[in-house]
């Protein structure tokens, strides 16, 4: 039996992220959002999921990103957004195998809160309420909060974790160039508001920032931060080829980027848009998997 995640994080260990799903599945034609794939494409989710697992990783996402009821009864009309859930959380534990910890993958509502818009945030509390309660039961090993560009929307999906159970969080923001996100809220301030809530790993996925620059906006959090620090950078910038994004960067470039995050402090790796096995496989050598 596997030791819980949070021993292994004890550990202080290099561990190795998955990379992408969704933009694995563009490239093969799947539906969007990506996770109506885990009921029309099952066997191609598996199959990048397990590819990840195979390269060395040990957190692999559910795919189940944004799948809470107010973002699915907007855009995947059609599909039980429930169901969804608990088979993302199926697959995903059957391509890790024992061999890697399952994270339910929790996204945005995909509406901007109240006064700036129109989302209360009694219905966004109860939105990831109503996903994590379907993650948690149906076994993940933790929750990975990700792609938030309002830190206050983040405090309430992870107050939506910690009022339904205590399994782990990964509390990932979107930061932008000029070391902030969208609404203003930097790493510190980010830090600072959700450490308190008990998130486990902190950090930074999607986005445009580069992975050099994501490294010096965090080096002077990463020197004074209590828990692990997580990049999950994109490979790059995409083109647009066909109505499609093409993502550029090559093994090697990745790999400098996350050899440099590594210097810089992070300790959790792995990559978001365009982020495919190969990279994955390209900086396996870096961590240890024992």
């Amino acid at each position: 039996m596997k030791k819980s995640f949070r021993e292994f994080l004890k550990e202080r260990k290099l561990i190795l992220h998955c990379g992408a799903t969704g933009t694995e599945l563009m490239k093969i034609g799947g539906e969007t959002p990506g996770a109506v794939n885990t009921i029309t494409r099952p066997q191609d989710v598996l199959r990048i999921q397990r590819d990840y697992v195979e390269a060395g990783a040990k957190i692999v996402l559910t795919n189940t990103f944004a799948m809470n009821p107010l973002y699915s009864d907007v855009r995947c009309k059609g599909y039980d957004w429930a169901l969804l859930n608990r088979r993302g959380v199926e697959l995903a534990e059957e391509a890790a195998g024992g061999e890697a910890y399952v994270f339910g993958n929790v996204g945005p509502v995909g509406e901007m809160l109240e006064p700036l818009g129109t989302l209360k945030k009694t219905d966004a509390y109860e939105a990831y309420g109503a996903q994590i309660k379907i993650l948690a039961d149906g076994g993940a090993d933790g929750i990975s909060i990700q792609t938030f560009f309002d830190l206050e929307d983040m405090i309430l999906a992870v107050k939506a974790v910690r009022d339904y159970c205590d399994l782990p969080i990964i509390a990932n923001l979107v930061f932008n160039q000029n070391g902030a996100t969208m609404m203003g809220n930097t790493p510190q301030q980010c830090y600072d508001a959700l450490y308190p809530m008990g998130i486990d790993v902190f950090g930074h996925n999607c986005g445009e920032i580069d992975a050099f620059s994501l490294g010096d906006l965090f080096s002077d959090l990463a020197k004074k931060t209590e828990i692990p620090l997580v990049a999950l950078p994109n490979a790059g910038i995409p083109k647009t080829v066909e109505g499609k994004p093409v993502y550029e960067m090559t093994n090697e470039e990745f790999r400098r980027g996350t050899e440099y995050l590594i210097e810089k402090g992070f300790t959790v790796l792995g990559g978001c848009c365009g982020v495919n096995v190969g990279h994955i496989r390209a900086i396996a050598d870096l961590f240890v998997q024992e």
